[in-house]
């Protein structure tokens, strides 16, 4: 290989690398400034700014890379979990159930994604359970589980994922939860065991 070449190699093989760390940064720089500007409730946390005009630039490139649209506070709230009441991350090798009670909103879903940000495949097409399919005790509580293996109850599967996060959206919230969205009484996401 003749000098030039050598170069010309060279210079590739910088560009590559340097584009590489830019991009790898500038993804976790936007997410990392993005969680600053959130709300956190135990696990969930959630931007009160997504979807308004009041959206700062990291919080709109986040909803830009992991979502598809964002409504404003008073149209629904998200919250999305990547950690569980004890503030470990979510492993889809382990066991998890939620637990809640009825909350104050018109309607309300919580879904599970895969790393990729995609609903996570499975053969029985369940990737959410929202307040009409969900089954409630006689006190309005209910209990979603989620794990690789089948429940007999309500269960979101985790198929092949490694890690996932959860989606909790509440339409149309009530005037509590839009004044104290950190405190107001969220669903618990549970760890009961790990394979």
């Amino acid at each position: 290989m003749n000098k030039t070449a050598k170069i010309i190699a060279g210079i590739l093989i910088a560009l590559i690398v340097g584009s590489s760390i830019g991009i790898g940064s500038a993804f976790a720089a936007v997410d990392v400034m993005a969680n600053r500007f959130s709300i956190h409730n135990g696990p969930w946390q959630a931007s009160l700014a997504a979807g308004s005009p009041q959206a700062d630039p990291y919080t709109r490139a986040s909803i830009a890379m992991h979502y598809l649209l964002a409504l404003n506070q008073f149209e629904v709230i998200y919250y999305n979990a990547y950690k569980d009441d004890n503030g470990d991350p979510l492993q889809a090798d382990c066991t998890y159930r939620i637990e809640g009670k009825t909350l104050d909103t018109r309607w309300w879903s919580i879904t599970a994604y895969g790393a990729d940000d995609f609903l996570i495949p499975n053969e029985l097409n369940r990737y959410s359970y929202n307040m009409d399919n969900v089954k409630y005790d006689a006190d309005n509580n209910f209990v979603i589980y989620l794990s690789k293996t089948p429940k007999t109850d309500d269960w979101l599967p985790l198929g092949d994922q490694k890690t996932f996060s959860l989606s909790l959206r509440l339409y149309n919230p009530g005037q509590l939860i839009r004044d104290h969205p950190d405190i107001v009484e969220l669903p618990h996401i549970i760890m009961e065991g790990c394979k």
